[in-house]
């Protein structure tokens, strides 16, 4: 058996649009940051001036005159330190920059070697259904592991879900997930989705034959799950249980998440599919868009220094 790898996080970073959804990604990014051994918390807030200027061209100017939004935001992420700092007892910095926040993020991000960035899910203006539109550029652009919060997690994760392909990203974001944490119970997923079984009904094939078809891809994701056990090769003192599953992949992590009482979801990123910078692949996307657990995404650039 393999020790289990060493993940060593000294820097977070968390951006916040100060909104409600930011506010769970702080609190989250603190008690990580504790977690860790009292891991240096970077709380970053860019104020976005081109949406300010939009905004003050649908309502009344006037309204704007006298108020100083980029201070307003500066005095209220500094009471955000004080209190994260003295609630939490770690080492928090505030930052604010100007510009468009994606970019400025990732700018931030290469600046201070961040280990790991927390996002909140939604965006103050994308609603209750859809991933804002910076948290997306963000996963796009980052090179470290980055976690999507809709909720607070008081306790550790003690329950985590590693969605894997097989493929030699998802052993990653496997691995890195073990050396996160150790003390959880990993559930291993992998679900195999039966291709045109109605077409086949359709086209006359027994129930017998599809019975075998269903057969032989349980049997082949079987033989997969035990390659990758054993490639992994992880410590005994690690729990895992390994699940294949039959359903569509994305339904299906988000439905076993809901039954198994999950508190984080891990997903290799492999980036995005070739349809403009506001998507994922398809199942990646389907579980960010419809869960209601927090989604650790691992990029398969992540440097293997970082999983030793």
């Amino acid at each position: 058996m393999s020790p289990l790898p060493s993940i060593s996080i000294k820097t977070i970073v968390v951006a916040t649009d100060l909104s409600l959804s930011a506010d769970t990604a702080v609190e989250q990014a603190a008690w990580l940051a504790k977690r860790f051994g009292g891991a240096n918390l970077w709380i970053l807030h860019v104020f976005d001036d081109s949406f300010l200027a939009s905004v003050k061209g649908v309502y009344d100017a006037a309204r704007w005159s006298g108020n100083e939004p980029v201070l307003s935001a500066r005095n209220h992420l500094s009471q955000q330190v004080r209190d994260i700092a003295d609630r939490y007892g770690i080492s928090v910095t505030g930052e604010t920059r100007t510009g468009h926040p994606a970019t400025e993020i990732a700018h931030f991000m290469n600046e201070c070697g961040t280990d790991l960035v927390v996002v909140g899910k939604h965006g103050e203006n994308s609603g209750g259904t859809f991933i804002g539109g910076t948290a997306l550029k963000v996963l796009k652009r980052s090179n470290v592991p980055v976690l999507l919060t809709h909720r607070n997690t008081a306790n550790d994760y003690s329950k985590v879900l590693v969605a894997t392909d097989f493929s030699d990203c998802s052993h990653k974001a496997a691995r890195y997930a073990f050396g996160l944490f150790p003390g959880a119970l990993h559930y291993v997923l992998h679900t195999y989705y039966i291709a045109f079984e109605g077409f086949s009904r359709m086209a006359g094939a027994s129930d017998r034959a599809i019975e075998s078809y269903r057969d032989n891809e349980l049997q082949s994701a079987d033989e997969k799950m035990a390659q990758m056990r054993a490639t992994l090769a992880v410590d005994k003192s690690l729990q895992v249980e390994w699940k294949n599953v039959q359903g569509y992949p994305g339904r299906e992590v988000i439905k076993q998440s809901e039954n198994l009482g999950i508190d984080l979801i891990v997903i290799g990123k492999r980036g995005f599919v070739n349809l403009g910078d506001h998507l994922l692949g398809s199942v990646t996307q389907n579980v960010l868009y419809h869960t209601d657990k927090n989604v650790l995404l691992v990029p398969d650039n992540l440097d293997e220094d970082k999983i030793s």
